[in-house]
């Protein structure tokens, strides 16, 4: 009788540990793991490789270029299975985009990953899995989860910590950046230790972590714990942007287009910018902007008017005050869920990933006839600017949305009445709007018309853009 006594406890002891061993080991599994098996177990719908593989393209982990569609797709897939991690990446791929929802979006998954009902990612994170204490630490760095979480860098560094020595790249860029003080500092209760946050950086850029590379980068452009060295610093930039990285793409472009490290390159500058324009469209075409004028003014700069190539990016939690002493990962309890209530600003609803566009024309052989515009109308209001420049300006303007309204129709209505008035850089800029689907559906053959006409005008980048078209889509 006194063995029955025993027999329930012992039971239940066996099925929370069986349920630790379950939640430590789910993580480490995959980051052990290699892509190809990772890849195989998310086509066979493995909700958390899913999630895991949007995390590994979004971060250029395991080998992999940064590729923010393929994250995006496997995010969608885990989310939709409703699992936390799928949240949680949809939250962090959020970042990426500059469509004025963004905030609202990252807090509305970081908190549904948050707030699982079975409390899932806090049960995971407990119990020493390495992504789920990323992934938590991400969330108490993020000002956009408030009012529901108020964020917590000291508890947030302890998981990037946990994180980081079980090996997971991503989160030892960040533990690093806390350590030397680029995010938070002493008031948060965080010793600056900056030749450790530096050998992490280094330690992931072995591990061929591109955002390692892009951080390693500045670190050696500005002198923070190193000799300055903006030859080695492009070193780093380059590596990073080779890979995908976005910002250090625009970073390498600025290199090249002021000879921050070597001779002036516009055209290097030119090829970087581009490859950016898929993460960071509007910034990638302000600098490709600014590139041209370059050209147009022999291809030099006052010493004087020459920006920095590195990003001023703000630390994600500036000007939240100190927060009140957090509690240890150790006693978190891994038996209750996350009880905070969302907010009416972060509703818990969300809806699908965003249906894409019409995909782009196929290309044919174009005959040597100039394009069809857009009907225009029939006069111009008496406030419209005359000459073409004055138009190809104003629709500059607000295609950047700079000193006026973003507005692609008018941008698209103005570039054509300049274009057709014989303006080459309007006519360019109308292929770019076709190329990339900006004022009008996509359309790789009108593209290639105004790319051409812009050309036949005598500008050298249309011809350019015009070849690079070709080249891509065939002939």
């Amino acid at each position: 009788m006194r063995m029955g006594i025993f027999k329930v406890p012992f039971y239940f002891l066996c099925i929370f540990a069986l349920n630790q061993a379950h939640y430590a080991s789910e993580g480490t599994r995959w980051l052990n793991l290699s892509l190809k098996d990772v890849q195989a177990a998310a086509e066979a719908r493995d909700s958390y490789a899913q999630g895991f593989l949007s995390l590994v393209y979004a971060h250029g982990d395991k080998g992999t270029d940064v590729s923010i569609s393929k994250a995006s797709r496997w995010a969608a897939l885990s989310s939709q299975a409703n699992h936390w991690l799928g949240h949680f990446a949809l939250g962090f791929l959020a970042r990426f985009r500059a469509d004025g929802l963004e905030q609202q979006d990252i807090g509305r998954y970081y908190l549904k990953a948050f707030q699982d009902r079975d409390g899932r990612m806090i049960k995971a994170a407990a119990s020493g899995d390495p992504v789920a204490s990323y992934a938590l630490a991400e969330i108490f760095t993020s000002d956009e989860v408030r009012p529901s979480l108020v964020p917590d860098l000291e508890f947030a560094a302890e998981h990037y910590s946990i994180a980081s020595r079980a090996g997971y790249g991503p989160a030892s860029v960040e533990f690093a950046l806390i350590k030397a003080h680029l995010v938070g500092n002493e008031e948060f209760g965080i010793k600056k230790d900056l030749s450790g946050g530096i050998s992490l950086l280094r330690e992931a850029a072995k591990g061929n972590m591109p955002s390692a590379n892009h951080y390693l980068g500045r670190f050696y452009y500005q002198g923070i714990g190193v000799q300055a060295d903006p030859k080695m610093a492009l070193v780093h930039y380059q590596a990073a942007a080779d890979r995908g990285h976005a910002i250090s793409q625009l970073t390498v472009a600025d290199f090249h287009a002021y000879g921050e490290a070597g001779p002036v390159k516009i055209d290097l500058a030119l090829r970087y910018a581009r490859l950016a324009m898929d993460q960071m469209e509007t910034q990638a075409l302000e600098k490709i902007a600014a590139y041209e004028q370059l050209l147009a003014g022999g291809g030099t700069i006052p010493p004087d008017q020459v920006p920095s190539p590195v990003p001023q990016v703000p630390s994600p939690v500036d000007g939240i005050p100190p927060p009140p002493p957090p509690p240890s990962p150790s006693r978190t309890n891994s038996s209750l869920p996350p009880q905070a209530n969302l907010s009416p600003g972060l509703p818990s609803s969300y809806g699908p990933p965003k249906t894409p566009g019409p995909p782009p024309s196929v290309y044919s052989p174009l005959a040597n006839t100039p394009p069809v515009p857009p009907a225009l109308p029939a006069s111009a209001s008496p406030s419209s600017p005359a000459s073409p420049e004055q138009k190809r300006e104003l629709a500059k303007k607000h295609y950047f949305g700079r000193a006026a309204v973003l507005d692609y129709e008018k941008s698209m209505r103005l570039f054509t009445e300049s274009a057709n008035a014989g303006d080459a850089e309007s006519a360019r800029y109308l292929g770019i709007m076709y190329l990339r689907g900006k004022g009008a559906l996509k359309d790789n053959n009108k593209a290639f018309q105004w790319f051409t006409l812009a050309s036949d005008r005598g500008d050298a980048l249309a011809k350019k853009n015009a070849e690079m078209l070709q080249s891509l889509i065939g002939n």
